[in-house]
């Protein structure tokens, strides 16, 4: 559900790196009569896995040239595990979903292909108004080295959960800033409740105030600011907060949801993704609405999710094939079914605007701050190397929580770690 690479995935890049260019699998020609086979690996399950075949079969129905065939592999951590046991094996499906970060290893091992060449141009590209219409940001997630080696599928954005029961109670305003968040505790911490729940790794939450304070914490040219002061800053106020009791990050549970459902803090800061995973009392009314500002009043919440990608092999009507899908996958009905049925953002301004989904707003409210911050979310950094550094983070932040060690000494570590990766990467 979220973009944030678990250790063994992060790892398995490793094993990765050793892989020579490959081919799909299911390139060999086919007989006139039959349509083409796009195989397509997802990580889709249950309710998300049901609505997208819906999707997929619609697809199949409205021609006769193309056959989508996909295949769940359950997790983001299998299929990555499948991908990389089919490049060794050369049998790699025609496109897979994948986070953007991925994408950096993946382009190094001359593993994908860049949507450009359809998407842009060609007959069946995309018009200007077509392209303008999806979010920026969701474009640009899935660039790199200037080409489109990802096209969004499924978004979700950071937002800020709220406990309007217990706001009432305490008489409180939607907090507007981390100084707000560090105000309303110590009133909340004499009734033993923190003022903020987080998920175990504050890394997310980061990365937004980094961005909200002028920078990202590694550049598009490759620069690290993981030890600059603003970072630095960041760093502090969270652990600061956390150390006072007003801020509680996640245990064993990992997710920030659970202190949330069961009111033990009034304020939670997560993915939209995570809406649905609210178990809240009857009695509990909640809602979410825009992350606090860290710096300059700006607002700046980082993306979850994972792209469609291209594999190389694909022949060229496999090619064909799987554009003339992610297309259909970007039609404003398709994208505002998928947006409604499995908790994403739509990927495209038109689907948003669509009655299928203003119907669904209404319904559901809480999705509105995620649909709003479409306009002012950005993505991780793609690069070489981005699971090696993710491994490390998670590390950092784990250490000054658990180990206690200081901000500085954890990130200023962390920096001359990332500067090697970024060093080894460089092309």
């Amino acid at each position: 559900m979220t973009k944030r690479m678990s250790r063994v995935l992060a790892l398995a890049f490793g094993a990765l790196l050793t892989v020579g260019l490959v081919g799909c699998g299911n390139s060999s020609s086919q007989s006139e009569a039959e349509p083409v086979k796009i195989t397509y690996w997802h990580r889709m399950t249950g309710s998300w896995n049901k609505a997208q075949q819906k999707t997929i079969d619609d697809f199949n129905k409205s021609q006769s040239k193309y056959k989508v065939v996909a295949t769940s592999q359950g997790s983001y951590d299998a299929l990555q595990q499948k991908l990389m046991a089919a490049a060794k094996s050369k049998t790699l499906p025609v496109m897979a979903q994948a986070p953007t970060t991925n994408i950096g290893d993946y382009v190094k091992n001359d593993f994908l292909i860049p949507w450009d060449s359809q998407m842009l141009h060609g007959s069946n590209k995309l018009s200007a108004a077509q392209l303008s219409d999806i979010y920026p940001s969701f474009l640009k997630a899935g660039e790199y080295k200037g080409k489109y080696y990802g096209l969004p599928y499924s978004e979700s954005t950071q937002v800020l959960f709220y406990n309007e029961t217990l706001m009432k109670k305490y008489n409180l305003t939607m907090p507007k800033t981390w100084d707000d968040i560090e105000k309303m505790g110590p009133a909340l911490k004499k009734d033993g409740l923190a003022t903020l729940a987080m998920d175990q790794s504050y890394d997310v939450q980061l990365e937004g105030m980094a961005m909200q304070a002028g920078h990202k914490l590694i550049t598009a040219d490759g620069k690290a600011n993981l030890n600059a002061p603003t970072t630095l800053a960041a760093v502090d106020k969270i652990l600061s907060l956390r150390k006072a009791g007003y801020v509680k990050t996640a245990g064993t549970d990992y997710y920030f949801t659970v202190a949330f459902s069961q009111q033990k803090a009034v304020f939670g800061i997560g993915s939209s993704s995570s809406i649905g995973s609210v178990q809240a009392p009857k009695s509990m009314k909640w809602g979410t609405a825009t992350v606090p500002s860290f710096a300059n009043d700006s607002v700046a919440e980082p993306l979850n999710g994972n792209d469609n990608v291209l594999f190389k092999g694909a022949s060229k009507a496999q090619q064909q094939g799987a554009w003339a899908f992610q297309k259909f996958l970007l039609k404003k009905q398709n994208a505002a079914y998928w947006a409604k049925k499995s908790g994403y953002v739509p990927i495209t301004k038109s689907a948003t605007q669509s009655a299928t989904y203003q119907n669904y707003l209404k319904a559901n409210p809480t999705f509105k701050a995620a649909v709003d911050a479409s306009d002012t979310a950005f993505a991780s950094t793609v690069f070489a190397g981005y699971g090696d550094y993710r491994n490390d983070l998670m590390d950092t932040v784990d250490s000054t929580i658990s180990k206690g060690t200081s901000g500085k000494d954890a990130f200023d570590a962390l920096q001359k770690k990332t500067e090697a990766i970024l060093k080894e990467n460089q092309n």
